[in-house]
């Protein structure tokens, strides 16, 4: 039997592209122009993704947003 408090969330797609400034990424639906970037790295733009999932999680089931540690 699942727990009562076990929650699930569908999050939002993001699209990644390599232009020759860098990686840049958006939400699928965003106009290519208002991708965010340049990153240096696939690691870099997939760990700001992260980051925003991350905030997403916790706005969502309702806890409070920490600053990440940079």
């Amino acid at each position: 039997m699942p727990r009562a408090d076990r929650r699930r969330y569908a999050l939002a797609d993001y699209s990644v592209e390599l232009r020759d400034g860098g990686w840049y990424f958006g939400r699928q639906l965003d106009p290519v122009g208002q991708y965010r970037g340049p990153y240096g790295s696939t690691a870099s733009v997939t760990l700001t993704i992260a980051r925003y999932l991350k905030r997403e999680i916790e706005r969502r089931h309702g806890l409070e947003t920490r600053p990440d540690p940079d």
